[in-house]
């Protein structure tokens, strides 16, 4: 299987360093039952795939999708809703592009933790969404395991930030 690369908004190890580096993650995590969790809200407008990921990422033991949304609107609904500790974007939706949103989202969640996931793969995409306020860009060609790697490892590095230390990308 070909596997893509992570383009991300900070330097990611990749391999058993990128799996060491994500576990456990940080206190930007949310406690539930003694583990620590996040809670995901996806934005993408295909069904298929914001259903396909649902299903994977309530298949890992720290993840959780509280709600899926195919527009802008619908995103900051579930914020209200269910108060979600991360985000997946997409970098369109049904209510326009996404950097607003994710401007928006950093805005009032500013320890969430926001990656685009999207089929664009170029710097000034990244470059972009890093302006706007997102942790990482995941490629939605890239295998399932990249894009946890990416939530694991932001949330590290929010929680970093907010305890005022160096995140795994600083070392």
């Amino acid at each position: 299987m070909t596997r893509w690369p992570i383009i991300a908004l900070m330097p990611i190890a990749t391999g058993s360093t990128a799996a060491k580096m994500a576990e456990p993650l940080g206190d930007a995590a949310v406690r539930q039952g003694g583990s620590l969790s996040l809670r995901i809200v996806i934005g993408e407008n295909n069904p298929d795939l914001a259903l396909t990921l649902s299903l994977l990422l309530n298949a890992e033991s720290d993840m959780s999708c509280v709600a899926t949304a195919a527009s802008a609107d619908a995103v900051l609904a579930a914020v209200d809703e269910h108060s979600p500790n991360a985000f997946i974007l997409d970098m369109s939706l049904d209510d326009g592009p996404s950097l607003p949103l994710i401007r928006v989202l950093r805005g009032r969640l500013p320890a969430a933790v926001i990656v685009v996931f999207t089929g664009h793969k170029n710097e000034l995409l990244k470059q972009h969404c890093m302006q706007a306020g997102a942790d990482a860009l995941v490629v939605k060609a890239s295998d399932f395991e990249d894009l946890t790697v990416a939530l694991r490892l932001a949330a590290q590095a929010a929680a970093a930030r907010a305890a005022g230390g160096s995140s795994p990308s600083d070392s």
